[in-house]
């Protein structure tokens, strides 16, 4: 591993537990939406305090968005937007990620600045791998968006495929994520040898 890589960090991976519990306890029948949101905004907290302390934008997308579900759901009694739980969710993330990179600024480059050192920060190198990784992670909650609005229109069986397939398109952004850096590193490792 290059001198210039730091030990690794688990902030990224992490900033997903909300979602994952959310999707855990939002299908287990008679756990409740609003448990389910609870449990998600908690994670959001307990797992992305450091985060939220730093100011990343993904820890920040998902206390907002489970928070906000929360108060409307729980404290508003606007159970009208329960079906549309997902699509939001999925819609929300994939707009945070995509206006990261718009902005210039791709979210995973926050967490890639905690395992680098700071004379990569700049480099256009490392500044298009993470837009690179972002996209991806645009393209996954893009699909999750997609295949939630699909669900919408079918019957009950339609909606468990959805999950499901936005769930392997989370793992595959969890394993491209980790993947791509270290293959980036390896095609220059023989470059500066």
């Amino acid at each position: 591993m290059p001198a210039e890589i730091k030990k690794g960090n688990a902030g990224l991976v992490l900033g997903f537990v909300p979602l994952i519990v959310y999707g855990v306890l939002a299908g287990i029948p008679g756990t409740g939406i609003v448990i389910a949101l609870a449990a998600a905004t908690v994670a959001s907290v307990i797992f992305g305090y450091r985060d939220l302390r730093n100011r990343m934008l993904l820890s920040w997308a998902n206390l907002l968005l489970f928070g906000c579900l929360l108060i409307a759901i729980g404290l508003f009694g606007m159970k009208w937007i329960i079906p549309f739980n997902s699509v939001l969710v999925y819609g929300a993330l994939a707009a945070v990620s995509f206006g990261s990179i718009l902005a210039g600024r791709p979210f995973t480059l926050q967490y890639a600045r905690q395992v680098v050192d700071r004379p990569l920060w700049e480099n256009p190198f490392f500044i298009r791998a993470n837009i690179v990784i972002t996209g991806a992670w645009t393209a996954v909650f893009f699909a999750g968006f997609v295949f939630n609005v699909l669900a919408l229109a079918g019957p009950w069986p339609g909606f468990f495929i959805a999950q499901l397939l936005s769930y392997g398109f989370l793992a595959a952004g969890i394993v491209f994520t980790i993947w791509y850096p270290r293959h980036l590193r390896a095609k220059q490792v023989p470059a500066r040898q």
